[in-house]
């Protein structure tokens, strides 16, 4: 088996309530080291919900239960053992509003790396060189580090919230509707960052779009009233799906 088809993340029986409501009904997901895995299907369907159970964003929620096996380069997860500020290092996320820090660009990148401890001016300056340009966008700020993110676009910012997430150098990257706040051109410009880091890194991406999913995924996942329906390579999703839900969502018949 070649390490691209190896699983980084498995998750087996995945159930979470909000209280006394099931949203997930048993999600069975693998996904691989490298490339792009896609979360589809309707508001509500579950999939940001499952996206958030896969580095315990839920903790910092009350009322919330997460029951399943989550398989992490052969870790558990959910093992009462695990540090989660690791863990978010290990699994970053990017949300689906830009969030930089109130502070210079250069400050947000490091922001991680700082908080692990590092002090090394080179070290920092390496790595926020590294991971702006692994965000495409070193040559738009490059002159401006010391500047506030704030003073950014849209775009721009959530490509600064992309390289603060590299810095730390995780292994999976999970992107929550990364482009739903961004005009059309910021868009496409995220979308052109995903597919240069699709060889470097694993990364699941929740998206409403799509058309984005056909563009940027290598697999897709179709979620409806918190199951999985099914799961295959994004041509096949997209031009021969097995299920009639999915067929049906795909083009239009609801959703």
């Amino acid at each position: 088996m070649t390490e691209e088809k190896q699983s980084i993340l498995k998750t087996r029986n995945v159930k979470l309530w909000y209280g006394n409501k099931e949203a997930l009904h048993g999600i069975d997901l693998d996904f691989p080291k490298k490339g792009i895995t896609a979360l589809i299907g309707p508001s509500g369907s579950g999939k940001s919900t499952y996206l958030r159970a896969l580095n315990r964003m839920h903790d910092l929620e009350d009322n919330i239960t997460v029951t399943g096996s989550f398989d992490f380069m052969g870790e558990d997860i959910y093992a009462p053992t695990t540090d989660t500020v690791e863990l978010r290092k290990k699994i970053g996320m990017v949300f689906q509003q830009p969030n930089p820090f109130p502070f210079s660009i250069y400050d947000n990148v490091a922001f991680g790396l700082r908080l692990a401890g590092v002090k090394d001016k080179d070290v920092l300056d390496k790595a926020v060189e590294e991971s702006l340009k692994a965000a495409s966008i070193w040559e738009e700020v490059k002159d401006n580090l010391n500047k506030s993110a704030l003073g950014l676009s849209g775009g721009q910012q959530q490509r600064v919230s992309i390289a603060r997430v590299l810095a730390t150098k995780p292994d999976l990257l999970l992107l929550d509707e990364p482009t739903s706040a961004l005009d059309p051109v910021s868009a496409h410009n995220i979308e052109e960052t995903l597919l240069e880091l699709r060889d470097q890194y694993a990364m699941i991406i929740v998206t409403h779009s799509l058309s984005q999913a056909s563009r940027i995924s290598d697999q897709t996942a179709f979620f409806l009233n918190g199951e999985m329906v099914e799961k295959g390579d994004t041509r096949k999703i997209f031009i021969d799906p097995e299920k009639k839900e999915t067929a049906d969502y795909i083009s239009g018949r609801f959703g």
